[in-house]
């Protein structure tokens, strides 16, 4: 008998809700106290957001050793990457089933990336500069614009601390791996303090292409974040930022570079006004993205590079009304390919937007409206809004929520110079969306959600048959379900995440590639005094690798490792194995994943 896709799914609604009150009160009320902002642009508890939300903070990193922001991420509900390669090689992120440029990256409320290619370079940011990860699933466009189709994910890096404390982490392995980390907060007043984060990271890496080339394909990243926190008065603060990470890439092909120098900066100001009734932020930013691709026979004189450079400017207000919060603001974003070895036509565009948000919370319910205007200098006008509301029956929560969303095309897509026979398209619209989702969640012996939604995308940017050019022509229908339960109990902790994603063409009835039907991610923690430990299960289903469905993927099944151990109240040792089983496997056709990894660490705090 074939089982249903929401059987899981209910069979786990239905073990917590009858599971035994077995579950540790400090570990379940640590998640319950949980504050998010990036839902609603507001800070609330994590169990009293419409929208589903996940979040990775510092000791959860710390904890389990992952090596980068995309390994973080991708054991969250929701997320299915397909690597080219293992650290450091070039990820695309699909959020439930949607295209690999439809979830947002957002660093401390700023968006991050280059305007002329789609996606951001996860895996390049440095995870021992993160406090919190924050990833928000479903349309979020109404409040952020483009690219919140699938949904969106916020990255918080780490500020200064009251007191004066730093760390400094080393960590050797397997496969030429050596990095080292470290960080130091002092106040320098009553009102203010600084902090500065310093990594050097190193990884031979592993021959990611079997047909290309064979060697060895590293990895090389520096990174420094330096950060001021300064209370002007009793009710404003000014945070200044600076942000920069540089390094090199190493990957295979069959023609063109085979390695890239990636050099990112990002410099921001904001300054809040904290009332008792109104709130306003004002934030601006400037990054910058400096990519050369060489090698293979092309020197770095003769290689190909892009110098894309991003100025944003946003204002947000904030005004509390009894239970009512109404958020209103304006966002600035400029966009400009400062440098390119190709020529394009058009090389800037500005984009305006204006956005209002409205939360009332009742004592049994939560009801959220929110829209947004946004004009582009490129393709014109475009308006997204959400809607949501939840129901509170304890202990159960319900809710339903509808949004559109939208993405816009990449310089790219639009302008990319002749090229043996290819380029962009200037005429190409938007790519938009609609969303519907409902969801029943509870927060009782264990906290588990179950969300349904189905997502249909229009306008989808594809190349067309003669591969002249891209076009759009494809609509793609999306239907899912997420589900995810974490229960604690005595020393041990379980998050399992359940996913199914049903991603289609609508013309041609053929599954989205890329996506696995479904997800499994099962992590299992013990923690004793001193001494922990833990594992990581990722289970994903078979993919297909083309259009027509004629070519997949196989499933697999990895199995990650990681322990801890506080010798002293200075002191932490780690140990860390990925891919337990040395599993061959592949998310990309051609491209080996990363095989067995063994890592030890030393952490010493002060």
């Amino acid at each position: 008998m074939k089982m249903s896709p929401l059987y899981p799914a209910v069979l786990m609604g239905t073990s917590l809700i009858s599971a035994t009150a077995v579950a540790q009160e400090t570990a379940q009320q640590n998640t319950l106290d949980t504050v998010v902002v990036s839902a609603n642009l507001i800070e609330q508890p994590i169990t009293e957001t419409i929208a589903s939300v996940s979040v990775v903070t510092a000791d959860d990193i710390q904890r389990s050793q992952v090596d980068s922001a995309k390994a973080a991420i991708n054991l969250l509900p929701g997320v299915n990457f397909t690597s080219s390669g293992a650290r450091g090689q070039s990820a695309a992120l699909y959020t439930r089933g949607t295209e690999s440029d439809h979830t947002l990256i957002l660093v401390n409320g700023i968006r991050i990336g280059t305007p002329t290619a789609a996606g951001t370079r996860l895996e390049l940011i440095p995870v021992d500069q993160i406090e919190k990860i924050e990833f928000v699933r479903g349309p979020r466009s109404a409040l952020y614009g483009s690219d919140a189709i699938g949904g969106m994910i916020q990255i918080f890096t780490k500020k200064g601390k009251q007191n004066a404390s730093g760390s400094v982490a080393l960590t050797l392995g397997d496969q030429g791996t050596h990095k080292l980390s470290g960080t130091y907060s002092q106040p320098y007043s009553d009102t203010g303090s600084i902090s500065v984060a310093l990594s050097a990271d190193h990884h031979d890496g592993i021959d990611v292409k079997d047909d290309a080339e064979f060697d060895k394909d590293g990895y090389r990243n520096l990174s420094a974040n330096i950060a001021i926190d300064q209370q002007l008065t009793e009710r404003v603060d000014l945070n200044l930022q600076a942000i920069k990470w540089q390094g090199n890439s190493e990957f295979d092909t069959t023609w063109g570079g085979n390695e890239s120098d990636f050099e990112n900066e990002l410099y921001s100001a904001h300054i809040q006004y904290s009332g008792d009734s109104f709130d306003s932020a004002l934030s601006a930013a400037y990054v910058k993205d400096d990519n050369l691709t060489y090698g293979n026979g092309i020197s770095r004189r003769n290689g190909s590079r892009y110098v894309t450079e991003r100025q944003q400017v946003n204002w947000l207000n904030t005004v509390y009304i009894n239970n009512t919060s109404i958020s209103a603001g304006l966002d600035y974003l400029n966009d400009d390919l400062a440098d390119s070895t190709q020529s394009y036509t058009v090389s800037s565009r500005d984009t305006k937007a204006a956005f209002v948000g409205l939360l009332q919370e009742g004592d049994h319910y939560q009801a959220e409206l929110s829209g947004r205007f946004t004009d582009d200098e490129q393709f014109g006008e475009n308006t997204t809004y959400s809607a949501g509301y939840a129901y509170q029956f304890d202990p159960l929560k319900v809710a339903i929520s509808h949004g559109t969303a939208f993405k816009a095309p990449t310089f790219d897509d639009l302008y990319y110079p002749l090229s043996f026979g290819y380029q962009g398209n200037p005429d190409l619209k938007p790519e938009e969306s609609e969303t519907t989702e409902i969801s029943i969640s509870g927060n009782g012996v264990a906290l588990w959600e179950i969300s349904v939604y189905k997502t249909d995308i229009r306008n989808l940017i594809s190349i067309n048959d003669s591969f002249t050019t891209v076009e759009n022509t494809d609509k793609a229908e999306i239907k899912g379900v997420d589900a995810s339960y974490q229960i604690s109990y005595g020393h041990w902790n379980h998050t399992l995440a359940y996913q199914y994603v049903n991603a289609r063409d609508a013309a041609t009835g053929k599954k989205l590639r890329f996506r696995p039907q479904e997800t499994v991610k099962w992590q299992i923690h013990y923690a004793a005094d001193q001494w922990s430990a833990g594992s990581e299960i990722i289970w994903e289903g078979k993919r297909y690798s083309n259009a027509d469905n004629s070519s997949s993927l196989p499933a697999f099944a990895v199995l990650n490792l990681y322990t801890t151990y506080q010798a002293t109240p200075e002191w932490t040792l780690g140990g860390r194995i990925e891919n337990l089983f040395d599993k061959a496997y592949q998310t990309n056709p051609g491209y080996n994943n990363q095989d067995r990894l063994l890592t030890v660490s030393a952490r010493y705090s002060f």
